[in-house]
């Protein structure tokens, strides 16, 4: 009875090894490899496929990835891009450049290179081929690592916006592009496109501080006007701010007190502090257009308008951002 049972057992045994066998060999017969890359009727299950190499040559520009040259000044590369992938051959490396206006995802588990592998040569490339960048850098490793090589290697100067600890951070003042521009309009005014920089600036100034959350005015519902006028008021005043403040006057906090001086009580009966400002601007100054809205309604809403653009300002009166919001 023994014996009988060790015989079933071994052939059970060779026969799970046969099967194991065979479907290993059929696993290496039968791969994906195998699969070849034609296309089956009409599209019906979908069109994409992977890139040809031909594709991928006319898609890409291959340069040739040399840190060690660029660091000493060297066949530094003059096409600006995103390296999406390299070449090895021979010892030497091709990069493969995207040098289209384009966005690009990493998405990977910890540890699979996402930094090592993909960000440290795409911030290398940045620098040998002068590109302005700025990194997010929470733990600090990108400073750390790639900091002294930008500035010591290819020139760049590096500033650091640390807003857990803004008492050591550079500054940042986000009126600077509006300052710069109204100074370049103010020493030539014939070149108006200076000036419509330094209003595009001062516009995209007011609608990222009032809609910081992303929300488009239209969610606010039956209170979108306020916004929206509240949106205009705040790009008036930054284009006053810019225009007649002295240079160490013209930061975000300015333009705070401003408004809070224009909500105090008016010494001209049916007018408040604001229609008497603009009063002293010409008809066609753009300050008084962009605070039309504002203008042109009672006084009770005004108030309102100027209490909302007021609000948003709220996040700029820690006293330790206002040491690096007034700081160019």
């Amino acid at each position: 009875m023994q014996t009988t049972q060790i015989i079933t057992l071994i052939v059970i045994g060779l026969g799970m090894f046969t099967v194991i066998g065979f479907i290993s060999l059929l696993a290496h017969y039968y791969t994906l490899n195998g699969i070849k890359s034609k296309t089956v009727g009409d599209g019906q299950h979908g069109t994409a496929r992977f890139a040809t190499e031909s594709e991928i040559k006319r898609t890409y520009a291959h340069v040739p990835y040399e840190p060690e040259k660029w660091r000493r000044g060297q066949n530094l590369p003059a096409l600006q891009g995103l390296v999406v992938g390299c070449r090895q051959k021979a010892g030497s490396t091709t990069a493969l450049i995207d040098n289209g206006d384009i966005h690009c995802l990493m998405i990977g588990a910890a540890g699979v290179g996402k930094t090592a592998n993909f960000l440290y040569p795409n911030i290398e490339y940045a620098c040998a081929c002068g590109m302005s960048f700025l990194c997010t850098d929470t733990k600090g490793d990108l400073f750390r690592n790639y900091a002294g090589i930008a500035k010591d290697y290819y020139g760049y100067k590096i500033s650091v916006l640390d807003l857990r600890n803004p008492t050591r951070s550079d500054g940042d003042n986000i009126l600077q592009l509006v300052n710069r521009y109204m100074d370049a309009y103010m020493k030539n005014p014939e070149n108006l496109a200076l000036k419509a920089k330094a209003e595009k600036y001062a516009k995209i100034t007011a609608k990222t501080i009032i809609s910081s959350s992303g929300e488009d005015s239209a969610s606010y519902g039956q209170n979108a006007f306020f916004y929206d006028a509240a949106e205009g008021l705040l790009t008036s005043v930054i284009l006053l701010i810019a225009e007649y403040c002295p240079p160490e006057k013209r930061h975000i906090i300015s333009v705070f007190k401003m408004i809070q001086d224009l909500l105090a009580p008016s010494p001209v009966k049916n007018k408040s502090q604001f229609q008497l400002l603009m009063d002293k601007l010409p008809s066609d100054h753009k300050a008084k257009w962009f605070a039309g809205a504002a203008l042109n309604t009672a006084d009770q809403a005004m108030a309102s308008v100027l209490s909302t653009a007021m609000s948003r300002l709220n996040a700029f009166l820690d006293s330790e951002m206002e040491q690096s919001a007034t700081r160019s």
